[in-house]
């Protein structure tokens, strides 16, 4: 009995000296993963065209969700460790960024690129290593077709278009459409002159385009070639600095044209900048103001604030609140993807996601096995001149279907 029971204990002993070999081993075979650190990657441009008023913003609302995380303990234990990388809004130097943050920094999971030429080039390479990645390219082809380790945790300039086209049909009645769409002529300007070429398909209208540099200062000669089309709205893709130069311009030479632009100029920035000159801006975004109500609205000024005090003016733009949600959408996943955390769980438990909840931040959050966008609803803006901000003109609005 005596020999038995001496078995029975090292028995006992060794599989308990197993499971723990095994817990502590296991962290080590998953990339980025350690028993007190996730790693995150980031591509965002912080110095280039597109720093100030879209990535930057992004990135400080990404930052100030983990490290509110971090400060309640990290996830199951794991403090996130996150790693941005400037990619100046370059393809080159995307991917250079990527290979730096997969290979060296061994990162678990990506935020980004924001950059729609250099993400489209990482297709390949997210797939072939298995790199869980939430984009920050709001475009149709990350999430269409599916693709495994890719999740988008908003919504696309197509959908915004979309919304903003059948407000103006079904909301105002417009009797006539004729559209001047302004862009600049990058790969994310070419995604979303595609959408526009659909929508007018769709809506039977024509429209003509112009194009706006990126940096440009003034965008006089357009606003002529405007002038001279007479069209009745104007849609633009652009950054704020590009569309405040149109509004500017548009004021000058006397035309009122309402002007509706997607979510890259749908930020405070450009009522700010574009003063009186934005009163005729309406623009589309998946997310809520800094200023709005709701209790996850208000709980971001709160930890914001804590982490940067002082700072509540000028108001942080929609973008801010899109790194938020990013961030929080990656959060939740980690936590369903729990403690043995693994590439293929994580994967699984986004798609697990439905109908999350975000305060007021957005519409709510969903994800499935056969669909990895996370948001189809957009709401509208209309900026107020005097007060700085985007005010709400709709509720969450689906994107309307094209038959």
């Amino acid at each position: 009995m005596e020999t038995k029971g001496k078995l029975f204990l090292v028995t006992i002993l060794a599989s308990i000296f197993i499971s723990f070999s095994s817990l502590c081993g296991y962290a080590e075979d998953v990339r980025g993963v350690t028993d007190t650190m996730i790693k995150i990657g980031g591509i965002l441009d912080q110095t280039g065209p597109v720093a100030g008023d879209i990535t930057i913003p992004a990135t400080e609302g990404f930052r100030n969700y983990m490290s509110h995380v971090n400060d309640k303990g990290g996830i199951f234990g794991r403090k996130i460790k996150v790693i941005i990388e400037d990619d100046r809004y370059s393809i080159p130097t995307c991917i250079a960024a990527f290979k730096k943050l997969l290979f060296k920094d061994e990162i678990f999971a990506l935020f980004g690129p924001a950059n729609t030429g250099g993400a489209r080039a990482l297709f390949g390479q997210i797939e072939k290593l298995k790199v869980p990645n939430l984009t920050g390219a709001p475009d149709e082809a990350q999430v269409n077709p599916l693709k495994r380790h890719i999740f988008m945790p908003f919504n696309t300039y197509h959908d915004q278009f979309g919304v903003i086209l059948d407000y103006i049909v079904n909301d105002l009645k417009a009797k006539k459409i004729d559209v001047t769409f302004v862009y600049f002529d990058a790969e994310s300007g070419k995604v979303a002159l595609a959408s526009v070429r659909r929508w007018a398909k769709f809506f039977n209208f024509s429209f003509n385009t112009e194009i706006i540099n990126m940096g440009a200062l003034d965008a006089a000669s357009q606003v002529m070639s405007i002038k001279r089309n007479n069209p009745t709205h104007i849609l633009i893709h652009h950054g704020s600095p590009g569309t405040v130069a149109l509004l500017r311009d548009l004021r000058k030479f006397g035309l009122n044209t309402p002007v509706y632009g997607d979510m890259i100029t749908c930020t405070e920035d450009t009522v700010r900048m574009g003063g009186s000159a934005s009163k005729n801006y309406i623009g589309a975004h998946p997310v809520s103001s800094w200023y709005d109500d709701g209790k996850d609205v208000e709980e971001m000024r709160r930890i914001t604030l804590k982490y940067k005090p002082g700072t509540e003016m000028p108001y942080r733009n929609k973008i801010h609140t899109l790194g938020w949600i990013v961030a929080t959408s990656l959060c939740e996943g980690l936590k369903r993807a729990g403690r043995y955390l693994s590439i293929e769980e994580f994967v699984t438990a986004m798609e697990s996601i439905r109908d999350m909840d975000t305060g007021g931040l957005s519409c709510p959050i969903s994800f499935s096995p056969t669909n990895h966008q996370g948001m189809h609803h957009t709401k509208l803006y209309r900026a107020d001149p005097e007060s700085g901000k985007l005010v709400p003109i709709t509720d969450w609005r689906k994107t309307p279907e094209i038959k």
